[in-house]
């Protein structure tokens, strides 16, 4: 390398060839070894030289560079004004501004976070432009907003079920069985997507039945299907059948759509209760028994779900919550809870950290904080004396959260050993 003759950068190019272990020890600080050598150039084509060869070995090593277990640096190149970061680190509402290094086009973003967190994020270029995904890493999740990079401290683990998909790929419905539901109680119909168990077609045993509220979503980008076949498969979880309901217009903010169904609609309960158990029990081979039904739903969805649960435990007797929306409407499910006497329901439930303003576009403020009203659901279901499970993570408002944590709650209600 032409300008690598100064000693910091014999120490970092040595750091750089020993890979991503050796980056994060502590007081083996490669970023700031870096910065202090490129900032001594007065030549701004040898500080340009620098950035670049810099980068290039960055890309040859590993991103993002973490100074250690809880301290990360996020880099951007390019010809612009200024780059903000945009994500679970500013709770989607903070632009955390990136500095510049003087007379290069790189910027840098220091950020200090919990060792196992797992966040996500976009880039914002100049002001008023379009988020875009961070150029320089390759770990990519999916919404329906489209494609978000994702940050992943030293101490997080990837699950193995996630290989495949590292890279922001989508779940596929091509294998199941799809239905257009009519309802007497809605005013329009369903779509709704039916999973069977790798063994369905060769016995004639009956199965447990898991009803997904958001279903294409759950499909798509929390990988339902794949989860499923790989779980049984390692006999992780006995087999089941599992329901993904849509609701319709999906992301768009045309109504009826999901907040329209969710937020304690009492006709979509009726829907549910009255429409779609009676037309999977009648189709397919399930377990006629609360104990057999679990409810999953994200956000509005786990709102809903607790809630059909809440009012018809002689139906369903397990409840799975990602994030629940709890405080709507001035947290009206706490309140009715509450005063209700308590329902033969287990419930479990979760939210990560990095949940205090979601929705800030379209949710009142006082509601905003989902991780404050998950706390305030352990409280009354602790007052009350339901059994439940609560667990909260380092994490932020996203479907790379919840399909992680998805596999330990179908691990708690369906493993095979319990069965």
């Amino acid at each position: 390398m032409r300008l690598f003759n100064h000693i910091n950068y014999i120490i970092l190019a040595s750091w750089l060839s020993i890979g991503a272990s050796a980056m994060i020890k502590e007081d083996q600080n490669i970023f700031s070894e870096f910065y202090n050598a490129v900032t001594q150039k007065d030549n701004s084509t040898e500080k340009q030289i620098l950035v670049d060869e810099f980068l290039s070995e960055v890309n040859k090593n590993g991103y993002p560079l973490y100074e250690n277990d809880s301290k990360v640096i996020l880099l951007y190149q390019g010809n612009v004004t200024s780059v903000a970061v945009l994500g679970d680190m500013g709770d989607w509402v903070d632009k955390l501004y990136m500095h510049r290094i003087d007379n290069t086009n790189l910027f840098y973003f220091r950020g200090n976070y919990e060792p196992d967190a797992r966040l996500e994020y976009w880039l914002l270029l100049d002001e008023n432009q379009n988020p875009i995904i961070d150029p320089l890493n390759n770990f990519i999740v999916r919404n329906g907003l489209g494609k978000i990079s994702e940050l992943a401290m030293p101490k997080y683990k990837r699950h193995p079920l996630f290989d495949n998909f590292i890279q922001g790929e989508i779940g596929r419905s091509e294998n199941l069985d799809e239905f257009s539901l009519a309802s007497k109680f809605l005013s329009y119909d369903h779509v709704i997507h039916v999973y069977l168990p790798p063994d369905y077609q060769e016995s004639d045993k009956k199965y447990p039945v898991v009803y997904f509220q958001d279903g294409k979503d759950y499909i798509e980008f929390a990988v339902v299907p794949h989860i499923l076949d790989s779980m049984i498969k390692d006999k992780l979880i006995e087999p089941v059948i599992a329901v993904f309901i849509t609701p319709p217009n999906l992301h768009q903010p045309k109504e009826p759509n999901r907040s329209t169904e969710y937020g304690l609609n009492d006709e979509y309960v009726s829907f549910f209760v009255f429409e779609v158990v009676p037309f999977v029990d009648n189709k397919f081979r399930t377990i006629v028994d609360p104990d057999a039904r679990l409810l999953i739903g994200d956000s509005y969805g786990g709102l809903i779900s607790l809630y059909i649960g809440l009012l018809n435990s002689e139906l369903f007797g397990k409840v799975y919550s990602q994030s629940g929306y709890y405080s709507f409407n001035k947290d009206e499910i706490i309140k009715l809870i509450d005063k209700s006497e308590t329902k033969e329901l287990r419930i479990y439930f979760d939210c990560g950290i990095y949940e205090k303003q979601v929705g800030a576009a379209f949710i009142p403020e006082e509601e905003r904080n989902f991780l404050e009203g998950n706390r305030r659901l352990k409280k009354v279901l602790a007052t009350k004396g339901y059994e439940f499970n609560y667990f909260e993570y380092p994490e932020g408002h996203t479907w790379g959260n919840w399909r992680r944590h998805l596999i330990d709650a179908l691990k708690y209600f369906l493993n095979e050993d319990k069965c």
